[in-house]
């Protein structure tokens, strides 16, 4: 049976190797120890394939690359230590499956016959980068005669390297083999220079230790840039390899003593059960609530395979009937958002169902959503109570109460709390212009509240 049976963080320092630090590798004994406990409990689930991203690879704009070529070899020459040298099979059938996976997924991921980096310096390198070559130093010795499958991360989001990620697992379940997962990455390089690289070490730190998905996916960029950081992509594609899979991360260590942020976690990895199953997607990280995820599948499964999902394993709540909007939103803006007033299906579930595939495909302000654009999506359900009519304004508050306005034939609905609606005019002015009821008019107001998941 095909698993992930381990996975692990490695910073990438070339200072750790003897080789290179001649002594000063002593000033990081807690990561080198770390990583060679990390080794021991490797060696322990006898791996078959080994999958590690690097940082430091032949990063591309708008695509991963993966190794498709038979030998994954390379050396500490560019660290002037020429006589460290590495050499593994790469395996080429668990490359091919990814790859397919990964077309499948809609995720860019370009073959390469052959590894090239740029060293410090700007020069062109043959062979694994250090991204590889730092981790494996310590590691090989876990790894016993288990074949490699290099990645290199790239400019794409958060949400796409997690996608990478699932697509991954999916081979893995098809590959048959004992497999590993090695995320190469530093934490900030800016420790020294502000406040920035220590806060985002810190928020790291405490991401990995609760396998917190949301907090490293959702990360701010400015927030990332001003840490100088290179460990978000490699984060995020771990964490979706293993999304629907009991993962229990143990920080083994963290320092910083010259000035960049090194930690090493060790993820002990169980299987899914029915409940558990892998999120059709990054947006559908821990925390969100079952209609959030409900409503992501509906969309994905809807724009890849044009299949109307049918839900199961209703809980209580999605077994009511009420009315519900679903929002979609790509980069902090507003993608689609489509509702109902009322509960228009047997139930609450088949509500969301309908209304995110119709926010995604329907919405008249937008093109419909392609296969492309899913990675990058993020979702939310209002879920409504029944409404109830208002003598006036002065029974209304836009940030608890939603809106109707009704004249005649014309209906407008607003919902509540939203970002740039502050006062009850405001409220009244945007809904009446929904409706289509002119500004001098003074139709009938009714309110209602939402329970809102994201």
């Amino acid at each position: 049976m095909a698993s992930i049976v381990f996975a692990c963080v490695s910073p990438h320092p070339p200072i750790i190797v003897h080789e290179i630090g001649h002594g000063r590798e002593r000033g990081t004994q807690k990561t080198i120890d770390a990583l060679e406990q990390v080794a021991r409990e490797m060696a322990q689930h006898q791996p078959e394939t080994a999958i590690l991203i690097s940082p430091h690879g032949p990063a591309q704009l708008d695509a991963f690359a993966i190794l498709v070529g038979p030998s994954a070899d390379g050396s500490l020459d560019a660290w002037d230590a020429p006589q460290v040298t590495f050499a593994f099979q790469n395996d080429v059938e668990a490359a091919s499956l990814i790859r397919e996976e990964a077309h499948q997924a809609g995720v860019p991921l370009e073959p390469l016959e052959r590894w090239r980096y740029r060293d410090s310096t700007g020069r062109w390198c043959d062979g694994l980068d250090w991204g590889c070559t730092v981790p494996l130093y310590h590691l090989r010795p876990g790894l016993g005669d288990a074949k490699l499958v290099p990645l290199c991360v790239s400019y794409l989001p958060p949400q796409q390297h997690f996608a990478l990620g699932q697509a991954i697992a999916r081979a893995i379940e098809r590959l048959g083999k004992r497999v590993v997962i090695i995320a190469s990455a530093d934490l900030s390089h800016n420790l020294n220079y502000g406040p920035m690289g220590p806060l985002f070490d810190e928020k790291i730190q405490k991401a990995i230790a609760e396998w917190d998905v949301k907090t490293v996916l959702e990360m701010d960029a400015s927030f990332r840039q001003e840490a100088a950081e290179d460990a978000v992509p490699s984060l995020s594609f771990l964490m979706g390899t293993l999304d629907g899979l009991r993962a229990k991360p143990r920080v083994l260590s963290y320092e910083g003593p010259f000035g960049v942020g090194y930690l090493v976690a060790a993820v002990d990895v169980e299987g899914a059960t029915e409940a558990e199953k892998p999120s059709p997607n990054p947006g559908a990280e821990a925390g969100s609530h079952p209609l959030v995820r409900l409503a992501r599948e509906a969309v994905e499964t809807f724009v890849r395979h044009g299949r109307v999902i049918e839900p199961t394993d209703l809980s209580e709540e999605m077994l009511e009937q009420a009315g519900a909007f679903v929002s979609i939103k790509k980069s902090g803006e507003l993608r689609g958002c489509i509702g109902t007033l009322e509960g228009t299906q047997p139930n609450l579930a088949q509500e969301v169902v309908r209304n995110a595939i119709d926010s995604a495909t329907r919405d008249p302000r937008f093109l419909e959503v392609t296969p492309e654009e899913l990675a990058d999506l993020s979702y939310s359900v209002d879920v409504l109570s029944p409404a109830e009519p208002v003598a006036g304004p002065e029974e209304l508050d836009p940030k608890r109460y939603g809106i109707i306005v009704r004249l005649g034939p014309h209906r407008g609905l607003l919902l509540p709390d939203l970002e740039g609606v502050n006062t009850v005019d405001e409220q009244i002015s945007i809904a009446k212009d929904k409706a289509g009821i002119p500004p001098e008019e003074s139709p009938e107001l009714f309110r209602f509240t939402v329970r809102r998941y994201t």
